[in-house]
């Protein structure tokens, strides 16, 4: 029986190096999957809504165009269109002809890796293939409203054909700290 006593009272040390690293194996894991969600998103102050509907599922598949305070559109953290490099003034065709281009873009590829999908529309008797996805425009709520109006217009253009336009909205304002009191459509 002293022999069972003594095993009994061994202590047994437990090397908990491989815990410890598989802990930081882990949050090294979320902080870049954390990091590869947010890579389209620019950091910028979204207008607050006053009517709204929350984004809690948005498509896997879903372009997203971000337009800066100065007018700049930018998409994957590359800028496309600069007004100060291609001019203000969307009246002349050459204006507006990167935003086009990077439209077309991402309508060629996403057609092309079957990202997006096309509809066919009856529009006044004609029919039109319109891409059936929704692209995200994100815009800072200090950005003129002409830049983000081109966007628009450009996913409407026949050649691109984006149908379903979605715009970022805050429910909070990030300056004033002012927050929506009711949530899904209702009126502040």
């Amino acid at each position: 029986m002293s022999d069972v006593s003594k095993l009994a009272q061994q202590n047994v040390e437990m090397d908990m190096t491989p815990m410890i690293d598989c802990v930081f194996l882990l949050m090294i894991f979320f902080v870049l999957v954390i990091d590869l969600s947010q890579k389209n998103l620019e950091d910028l102050i979204l207008p607050r809504a006053v009517f709204q509907e929350p984004d809690d599922t948005p498509p896997e598949n879903r372009p997203v165009i971000n337009v800066l305070q100065n007018g700049s559109v930018v998409y994957n953290q590359k800028v496309y269109y600069d007004p100060d490099q291609h001019g203000r003034d969307f009246r002349n065709p050459n204006t507006a002809k990167p935003i086009k281009d990077l439209l077309l873009a991402i309508r060629t590829q996403g057609l092309n890796e079957k990202k997006l999908k096309l509809v066919e529309e009856d529009i006044a008797g004609k029919k039109v293939a319109l891409i059936d996805d929704p692209i995200l425009i994100r815009a800072d709520k200090w950005t003129e409203w002409n830049y983000v109006g081109e966007v628009m217009k450009q996913c409407s253009m026949p050649e691109i054909a984006f149908w379903k336009v979605e715009l970022a909205l805050s429910e909070q304002d990030k300056e004033t700290g002012e927050k929506n009191s009711k949530l899904g459509g209702q009126k502040q």
